[in-house]
């Protein structure tokens, strides 16, 4: 699967949480994420190496 904006993710080093993909830029191999769920203030969006990321799977079939 192909990362892309909106997906959910779990990133490494952190396997607990849960990222939205914010972005995804290719000339870099870098992916923008934000936690997840969203809250009323905002989150900020930090830079990780796209391998580090994985689609969570999604329980819809």
């Amino acid at each position: 699967m192909q990362l892309q904006p909106g997906l959910l993710v779990s990133y490494n080093a952190s396997p607990d949480a849960t990222y939205q993909v914010v972005n995804v830029d290719d000339f870099s191999d870098c992916v923008w994420l934000r936690r997840f769920p969203l809250r009323e203030r905002r989150l900020p969006t930090f830079s990780v190496p796209a391998d580090q990321v994985r689609p969570i799977a999604s329980e819809q079939s």
